[in-house]
């Protein structure tokens, strides 16, 4: 085996355990940071958060950065703005991760969706946001239902 070349078995293994042990052994509140970071790191690596520094930097505001997110379809679900709420259900988990089958869905790896939509909606709005998961299909729910509030200015 070549050093570079790593078998998807193994990564798969290890993936698993490490959920495992985070489901294990570490409280709610931990995970949620853990696998909130994780979400970030993807929204950067998906250059969701560079896409929309350069649409504001053109003077984009919030609903035309959401109508292009629709349009180019960003997520999985279109996004819904009424009042300080933006809404978004999906109807299938399309995480690439879980896609390719590397990490098994569950409700600890949901939290790393949640992380990846705040990551996104705080870039967006220059300011902190309440993301919630009303439902999500890794805890058993048919769609995820993601509820965003924030304080508009």
């Amino acid at each position: 085996m070549n050093k570079e070349e790593l078998p998807l078995n193994l990564i798969k293994t290890w993936v698993e355990s490490l959920f495992e042990g985070i489901d294990e052994f570490v409280e709610e509140d931990t995970k949620i940071k853990i696998l909130e970071k994780c979400g970030k790191a993807c929204s950067i690596y998906h250059n969701h958060i560079e896409k929309i520094k350069g649409m504001k930097s053109d003077g984009k505001d919030l609903e035309e950065i959401i109508d292009y997110m629709n349009k180019e379809k960003m997520w999985c679900g279109d996004w819904i703005q009424k009042g300080n709420i933006i809404y978004s259900i999906c109807k299938q988990c399309e995480c690439p991760l879980v896609i390719s089958n590397i990490v098994k869905l569950s409700p600890t790896f949901c939290y790393c969706s949640r992380g990846f939509v705040k990551s996104v909606f705080e870039e967006i709005l220059d300011s902190p946001v309440n993301v919630k998961l009303e439902k999500a299909i890794g805890r058993g729910d048919i769609v995820c239902h993601f509820i965003i509030e924030y304080n508009s200015l």
